[in-house]
């Protein structure tokens, strides 16, 4: 009875049971690495063709896929309406072809081609001029191309070609022709994706390959096996829509040298882990005192969420060995630190409001202001919509200052602030840019919509009175009124939106304050729009 005392005794330290668990894992090791090894001898002898055969139609699938994205490139440019006219214009009316081509690039400069060709229904180049022999490969082929995706032969090798008719109110202009070559980097691309080679071979000759230093050599296959560079590959080729008979042909490869070496190397590798890895384990074993239980696998599983930032609830339990103790421990130092990160997330909270907000009104400041402007002067281009500027200015606010005090001011700017969040809309972005002055950003459909805004704004002032110690202090304001140009450049469109705004502001101050001006008022931009149109 009592050696089965001791005995129980002694599998419950650490020492035991790592004595325990490190046999049974050095016994895993060896049995896994010896399966591994057969299992992996037969895999790699047995398998090699059926994986370059997957292997393989996978590239097909991949470069499907090229073809039908390219084809779907093409067909966005031939359905586009404003290509169509323009294309229309240039063919029936002028013979100017730059804005076509402006067009084509505003639009449509961000397609992931190489080439493009737009050709008019008499064979001419309409866009395109860098690819001439584009434009003649698809004049010379006109008989037999329909909305799909070829493969054609240049100086600079093979190119996928995706040509699309383009049609306006059931005539044909003429076609859209994309490309994109299969060059070096599309080689590579397609060797990284794959882990084999990919070789472009014409008249049994490689004109182009991913393997360093490929092109040139002999391409003669026997058995689905060619021999290049001192090394045997096993050959797959790809197939190609064309319309030549004597087009480049592509193959893909997986070297069989390298797969033997591979084994070879597995088998060395493998012998030396299998030695190795018995005699750590035991010495590992003797080393660590530690168990593997649930409480440390818990808690290296709290310290893996808190360095990503997390701060888990963990509970704290009765304490039976030194694992226990130190997992109480950690739950108190988890539990402060997820006080003091609320307290760090509330200040960093109000530090970012207070960054971007005026103290003394509640409303957006400067820095808010050239955070935003981008953002909805891209979206108002995007929509067709007017982004208008609307700069407000208390008249005579110094002289309120000077005979009531800067208290009374700043109640004046207060109120103000509030009567610019009842009278403006939703979406209106309120600011104050100076003392006195306040702003509002708005996105509106026509210009009108602004300056009644505007409008809306300076009769409400002119109706609401500051009450300060028992006296009515009258206010007015004074509002210019600007409009965002899409002419202008990205990088000065905001200072001279303001600097028109600050001009209409000083116009309305000079013809005698409390009033509503707007900068340029014969030219708005609806106007400017329906002239354009």
């Amino acid at each position: 009875m009592s050696q089965r005392i001791f005995a129980a005794m002694m599998l419950k330290t650490y020492r035991s049971k790592l004595i325990a668990y490190s046999t049974l894992l050095m016994v895993f090791l060896c049995g896994t690495l010896i399966y591994s090894y057969l299992y992996a001898r037969s895999v790699i002898v047995h398998e090699a063709d059926n994986y370059i055969g997957r292997t393989g139609q996978l590239l097909e699938s991949q470069m499907q896929y090229e073809r039908n994205e390219l084809l779907r490139y093409a067909g966005i440019v031939s359905d586009d309406l404003r290509i169509q006219e323009y294309m229309f214009i240039v063919m029936r009316v002028s013979f100017d072809r730059e804005p076509l081509l402006r067009l084509y690039e505003k639009l449509f400069g961000w397609l992931p081609i190489d080439r493009k060709a737009i050709i008019g229904s008499k064979g001419e180049l309409l866009v395109g001029d860098d690819a001439p022999d584009l434009a003649a490969w698809v004049r010379n082929q006109s008989g037999k191309i329909v909305e799909r995706v070829y493969y054609m032969e240049t100086a600079d090798g093979l190119e996928m070609v995706a040509t699309v008719p383009i049609s306006y109110r059931g005539e044909q202009l003429g076609m859209v022709a994309l490309s994109h070559r299969l060059n070096k980097v599309w080689l590579n691309d397609k060797r990284q994706n794959t882990g084999g080679q990919v070789f472009v071979v014409r008249d049994s000759k490689v004109v182009a390959s991913s393997l360093v230093g490929g092109g040139g050599e002999q391409f003669i296959v026997r058995d689905q096996r060619i021999a290049m560079g001192g090394e045997t590959f096993r050959v797959f080729p790809i197939d190609l829509p064309s319309l030549e008979d004597n087009l480049s042909q592509v193959w893909f490869g997986v070297s069989e040298t390298k797969l033997i070496s591979n084994l070879n190397q597995y088998t060395r590798v493998s012998l030396l882990v299998l030695a190795i890895g018995s005699g750590a384990m035991l010495w590992m074993g003797l080393m660590i005192f530690r168990n593997f239980n649930r409480p440390l696998v818990e808690l290296m599983s709290m310290i893996e969420k808190i360095t990503m930032g997390d701060m888990p609830v963990m509970k704290k339990s009765r304490a039976h060995n030194e694992i226990d103790l130190l997992a109480n421990k950690f739950a108190d130092m988890v539990h402060s630190l997820r006080n003091k990160q609320s307290e760090i997330d509330g200040i960093h909270k109000q530090l970012e409001e207070s960054a971007i907000t005026d103290s003394l009104t509640g409303l957006y400041n400067r820095r808010h202001l050239q955070e935003i402007f981008p953002k909805l002067r891209a979206q108002a281009l995007r929509d067709w919509r007017i982004l208008s500027v609307i700069l407000c200015d208390l008249d005579y606010f110094k002289q309120i200052n000077d005979q009531y005090g800067h208290l009374a001011g700043d109640q004046c700017l207060i109120q103000f602030a509030k009567l610019l969040k009842q009278q403006s809309r939703s979406n209106d972005f309120l600011y104050r840019v100076g003392g006195e002055e306040f702003l509002i950003l708005s996105i509106s459909s026509e210009p009108a919509d602004s300056v009644a805004i505007a409008e809306k704004v300076r009769l409400a002032t002119k109706e609401s009175a500051l009450l300060f110690k028992g006296r009515a202090i009258p206010l007015t304001v004074s509002c210019g009124v600007s409009f965002s140009s899409a002419d202008d450049p990205e990088e000065t469109a905001l200072p001279r939106l303001l600097s028109r705004a600050d001009q209409a502001l000083y116009q309305a101050k000079e013809q005698g304050r409390n009033q509503v001006q707007v900068y340029g008022e014969g030219e708005l931009p609806s106007a400017r729009r329906d002239r354009h149109r």
